[in-house]
């Protein structure tokens, strides 16, 4: 993995690299997360949430590796991976938008036979991970799915990818947060699809203005940590607080070392209206 993601993919190839998690440890020996594994490999890592998004995801997935010229990771848990659904197969979809790269490194992106791999990291660092995140942001894998469609100030914003988001959004229905409601009270949910590194744009937007967002993920916390990064120096009116495994106070608000269920997202929710 770590060789092929250094050296990078042929231009009409792609790699897509698959990886099971059983984060409440179901159906494996340990109860294990490896998006931070996949991570410290230089893999940016997709999430889909449902059947149909293996298949739109997975698609966009490999116009994502010959984009950048990189492997990308694609996380699945056995919840999904063992449920039945009905898909829909379109040849046309997804539309997939290839964005115009400002810098290209000598010699490009893809694949080179020289043992390099000193200037490889620098590819990788410099180039191939900012072309995935543009790969993302021009084909808006991350978006907003429930709420408010503008920013409301001071109002609070759920940020939740992959199995979380179902359960947020079963949450939601527990509380009887329908759309007019979430619209009233300003509450919107934004789901990313890259959940590494994350597209520092689009979330920006969605966090600018907001009180708080609170970060529901399974297991430890993932996106929570780098949305930290991307929001520190944002001016003080622009930058909400963040929340997850722990509240304002910082005490234990989401746990990491159990399952999570949509009752108890729909207690953290509550807690923050």
């Amino acid at each position: 993995i770590k060789h092929g993601n250094r050296q990078g993919t042929a231009a009409k190839g792609g790699v897509l690299l698959v990886f099971g998690d059983d984060h409440p440890g179901k159906s494996s020996t340990i109860s294990h997360q490896s998006e931070q594994a996949v991570a410290a490999n230089g893999l940016p890592v997709l999430y889909p949430a449902t059947v149909q998004e293996f298949i739109e995801l997975g698609l966009h997935g490999y116009a994502m590796s010959r984009h950048a010229g990189i492997w990308v990771g694609f996380k699945v848990v056995n919840e999904t991976v063992e449920a039945t659904a009905t898909v829909t197969l379109d040849p046309a979809l997804p539309k997939i938008t290839l964005p115009t790269l400002a810098a290209l490194p000598p010699g490009g992106l893809h694949a080179r036979i020289a043992f390099d791999p000193l200037k490889d990291e620098v590819r990788l660092v410099r180039h191939k991970l900012p072309a995935a995140q543009a790969y993302a942001y021009a084909n808006g894998l991350d978006r907003v799915t429930h709420g408010a469609k503008t920013v409301v100030p001071g109002s609070l914003g759920i940020v939740a990818a992959g199995k979380s988001w179902l359960d947020v959004v079963q949450a939601l229905q527990e509380l009887e947060l329908d759309a007019r409601r979430l619209e009233r009270l300003g509450v919107a949910v934004y789901k990313p699809a890259l959940i590494w590194p994350l597209e520092p744009q689009a979330l920006k937007a969605f966090a600018n203005g907001r009180a708080e967002l609170l970060f529901v993920e399974e297991k430890a916390a993932f996106m929570e940590l780098q949305a930290a990064s991307l929001l520190y120096h944002l001016p003080t009116a622009e930058r909400p607080q963040l929340l997850g495994k722990q509240d304002a106070q910082g005490a234990p608000l989401l746990v990491a070392d159990e399952m999570l269920e949509p009752v108890d997202i729909a207690l953290a929710i509550a807690s923050r209206l």
